[in-house]
């Protein structure tokens, strides 16, 4: 079972995404939050395989919590899945260990097979 973190500040796509989360086999939600502070919290006591991660959250920011989250740990496979899809954006999440970058309005079907095939990997 692959455990899944959620961070998000927006309701509606955090109960849409849990559907998504639900309906794959081998993925369980363990924890949301909706700011900084508590995404990086919940990454240290939950220890996910898994970070779903928005760039705009409700205090400080998705950039932030790649930038604090623990270097001395083994950090979760991150998904970026945000509005924010410029290109400077994605350069910073990836140097600062994002694993993937969707965006919101158009990479949903691209989340949903990339968490079906993290749902099965070692």
């Amino acid at each position: 079972m692959k455990n899944v973190l959620l961070v998000d500040d927006s309701g509606l796509l955090r109960d849409n995404l849990k559907r998504i989360i639900s309906s794959i086999p081998n993925l369980h939600l363990v924890g949301e939050a909706l700011d900084s502070a508590t995404a990086l919290r919940l990454v240290d006591e939950l220890e996910p395989d898994i970070l779903i991660l928005d760039i705009d959250l409700i205090q400080g920011n998705g950039i932030d919590v790649l930038t604090k989250m623990k270097k001395d740990r083994s950090r979760p496979t991150t998904i970026m899945f945000t509005n924010y899809s410029q290109d400077a954006f994605k350069k910073a999440a990836a140097k600062l260990g994002a694993n993937y970058f969707f965006d919101k309005n158009e990479d949903i079907d691209e989340l949903f097979e990339i968490l079906k095939k993290l749902a099965v990997s070692n």
